[in-house]
């Protein structure tokens, strides 16, 4: 039965993640990605100092930098994600993003010195062939900088669930998502200090006051963002992590169906294979510890 309400859960995850994707596909082209990254995170920091105050949290804490170290990867990731969605087709900026558990093999075998496994090399082979082919050099308008950003959303996210592992037996779980929250609406607000001119690419502009329509999908951008990950934390929570995270990867082919509804070119065959590529090596990466 647990296990039947994990996959529900995850599911329901990745329908409210894909939908997440839309608002900001949506928002993006009248809004700059950073305003929207800050505006999300804005409202899950509300929510979470809230739920805090209700119920004030116990734990050991004693790792401060750790904290922000899961706070500034995860927020600087998810200002590299929101950008890749704003200037990419919204499946391969999805794909960008979940590379993060070949990320965290490499980084355990390269920094934990995890065992190494063959499973553990063939995911994290097949997982960057898939990256070379949904960047596709000769058949994108992606720049190397912008491939850069797309590659790091997966990095930071992996930095940030390494860190968790070492957070989750000090802090409360929501202590750990507020640092998210917190540094992730700084460090927009950080880059207003910069002169736009002195950034190379266009990932950060002027604050642009939104109007009514664009207030509403910024409340309902928060919203689905904050259920997302309820039914994230609580599928991982109540399931098999490994089924749970390998289920995860269909927000990939929803996220690729909805940009086409939005407008998005269909993927030609190097990106569906480099897709297909990026979850075969994230599903073995998923499932490399478990026996």
């Amino acid at each position: 039965m647990g296990n039947q309400q994990a996959i529900i859960a995850i599911f329901l995850a990745a329908i409210l993640f894909t939908a997440m994707g839309i608002f900001v596909k949506v928002l993006t082209p009248a809004l700059p990605a950073m305003e929207v990254v800050f505006a999300r995170n804005l409202f899950g920091l509300i929510w979470i100092l809230g739920a805090l105050l209700l119920k004030p949290p116990k734990q050991t804490g004693g790792k401060p930098f750790v904290l922000a170290l899961r706070g500034f990867a995860g927020g600087s990731a998810m200002l590299a994600y929101f950008y890749n969605i704003s200037v990419m087709p919204l499946g391969t900026a999805y794909a960008f993003s979940y590379t993060s558990p070949i990320f965290i093999a490499l980084f355990s075998v390269l920094f934990i010195r995890d065992k190494v496994t063959l499973k553990t090399w063939v995911a994290i082979l097949l997982g960057f062939s898939g990256i070379l082919l949904i960047s596709n050099p000769k058949g994108t308008d992606l720049t190397f900088l912008g491939l850069c950003i797309g590659v790091y959303s997966g990095i930071g996210a992996a930095l940030a669930y390494l860190s968790i592992a070492k957070l989750a037996k000090l802090y409360d779980s929501r202590v750990i998502i507020l640092s998210l929250m917190l540094i992730g609406s700084l460090l927009p607000l950080l880059t207003q200090i910069v002169p736009y001119t002195s950034y190379p690419i266009a990932l950060f502009e002027p604050f642009v006051m939104p109007n009514l329509k664009e207030f509403l999908l910024i409340l309902a951008l928060g919203l689905v963002s904050t259920y997302a990950q309820i039914y994230l934390t609580k599928a991982y929570s109540i399931g098999n992590p490994p089924i749970i995270g390998a289920l995860s990867y269909s927000a990939i082919f929803l996220a690729t169906l909805a940009g086409i509804a939005l407008g998005d070119k269909t993927p030609n065959a190097l990106v569906l294979s480099g897709m297909l590529l990026i979850i075969c090596g994230g599903i073995l990466a998923v499932l490399h510890k478990r026996h």
